[in-house]
């Protein structure tokens, strides 16, 4: 159960345009526990969503399965600070079709449909980061159709595996390595659209060549040039 922070003033994060407005007058802030449910298939999508902090999983619904039940979800999208995420210009009737899941305790700041017109009307050109906040989103959706029909699963793990450390990654102690902390085989698995196994046989012909390494259980990047290399080839 989410926990709203009591009205006093609060600073917005620095991290993009769209943060440095005071919003306190107009969004609700909200702090989860890790694997809280933001919204799930079926609630109104009558409402945007920026995180503050910490991380948000958005997971598809499995498909239905014999017995009228749906399957297991599968990830299609890992948010990080600064990130917008939600509906709020669709008709009133719509719902959400997705879940939004906390990763870690997280912070997030919320606005309805009618709240974000007053917000924009109020300072107009807080409308134009909206849009680029959106657009980033669609430019990612775009980007995985886009593998997902020109390129083989090595490229697309490439991919995934570059933009996950550039949005997601940690330089390691360790070397000139990069850390993808508490990403897992199967969360690769559903964002390049494969199987586990598959996956996990790329991923250890990927360490074997030296691409790729682990500290226990965290995946590394050793050589994203390598990387990027992979990501460029096309379906032949």
């Amino acid at each position: 159960m989410a926990k709203v922070q009591p009205s006093v003033p609060v600073q917005a994060p620095a991290a993009t345009p769209v943060e440095a407005v005071d919003f306190r007058s107009y969004f609700k802030v909200e702090t989860y526990p890790h694997a809280a449910v933001l919204y799930r298939p079926g609630d109104p999508a009558d409402r945007i969503y920026l995180l503050r902090t910490g991380r948000v999983r958005l997971m598809r619904p499995g498909p239905v399965l014999a017995t009228g039940a749906h399957g297991k979800e599968s990830l299609h999208a890992l948010l990080r600070p600064g990130d917008l995420f939600g509906e709020a210009l669709r008709p009133p009737e719509a719902t959400m079709e997705e879940y939004a899941v906390a990763q870690g305790e997280t912070e997030v700041w919320s606005i309805e449909g009618r709240d974000l017109k007053a917000l924009v009307e109020a300072r107009p050109p807080l409308a134009l980061e909206i849009i680029r906040g959106l657009n980033d989103k669609n430019r990612a959706l775009t980007r995985r159709a886009n593998a997902l029909t020109f390129k083989e699963v090595p490229a697309r793990l490439a991919e995934t595996l570059l933009v996950l450390g550039e949005t997601h990654g940690e330089r390691c102690q360790h070397g000139g390595e990069i850390d993808l902390r508490g990403i897992t085989q199967q969360d690769l698995a559903d964002l390049v659209g494969a199987s586990r196994s598959f996956v996990s046989t790329l991923i250890n012909e990927m360490k074997r060549d030296g691409l790729l390494g682990n500290v226990g259980r965290t995946l590394c990047l050793r050589q994203p040039k390598e990387l990027k290399r992979l990501a460029t080839k096309d379906r032949v």
